[in-house]
Order: C-alpha cells, then structure tokens, then sequence
C-alpha cells in the first residue's frame, strides 16, 4: 500500500501507479504521473473519483464541496478521454 515519506513531521502517504489505477480505474500514463505530481493522500484521490463518477452532488449538498488537491485530481481526470470512456 501507500508508504510514507521521511523528513516531515507530518508524514503524508505517498500512492504508486499501481494505487492510482487501483482507485481511477482506466487512465493514460500521462494522467498517472500528473496525479502522481499532485502528491494526493488516498482520501483526496478517492474523494475526486466519487466526484468524477457523478457522486459529487451528494457531498456537494452536505457541504463537502471539492477543494485543492481533490479538486486538481478531478480536473485531472475528467481531461483524460481513456478514463471518460471506462464503463465503471
């Protein structure tokens, strides 16, 4: 699973591929390493595929509005055609 990184006092988990994969579904490479780079924990990633599948609404209306890496996640991924194609 997700490891952790050294030299902060607030270690943040640190996803692979492999993890990104696992919780977008269908991406390109591309779409990978700009997640990647946004260095999301798993809730923000998870939170901005629940957004993208159309589940946004429902937290929107409970007051949990999409904002920052979340945010970037989900614009990353709805650029990404190979992910709007997937039939999740």
């Amino acid at each position: 699973m997700a490891g952790k990184e050294r030299g902060d006092s607030k270690s943040r988990p640190v996803l692979t591929a492999d993890e990104v994969r696992h919780f977008a579904g269908s991406v390109t490479d591309h779409t990978v390493v700009e997640i990647l780079e946004a260095q999301p924990n798993v809730e923000e990633l998870e939170s901005a595929v629940l957004y993208a599948q159309g589940q946004g609404d429902v937290a929107e209306r409970a007051g949990q509005e999409l904002e920052g890496t979340a945010a970037r996640i989900y614009d990353i991924l709805t650029r990404d055609e190979l992910y709007l194609l997937d039939d999740r």
